[in-house]
């Protein structure tokens, strides 16, 4: 067996040893890869004013039926 053949690791060594070195601090990441920035919130939906318009037109058309009714 020679030296070279010696000194050689095998990949799985050579994989443990680089995940040690990252786990130790050897690689820092870069400011911008830290988090993304938060997204913003989606525009609400104008429930209220859907419902509030339902309830004026539900009252409209039962005073127009019961109107229509009574002629």
């Amino acid at each position: 067996m020679s030296a070279s053949e010696r000194d050689e690791k095998p990949p799985e060594r050579i994989l443990s040893a680089a995940l040690h070195a990252q786990a130790a601090g050897g690689a820092q990441p870069t400011p911008e890869a830290q988090a993304p920035p938060a997204p913003e919130k989606p525009p609400r939906l104008p429930v209220l004013r859907v419902l509030l318009t339902a309830l004026l037109l539900g009252i409209l058309a039962g005073g127009l039926a019961g109107a229509i009714t009574l002629l």
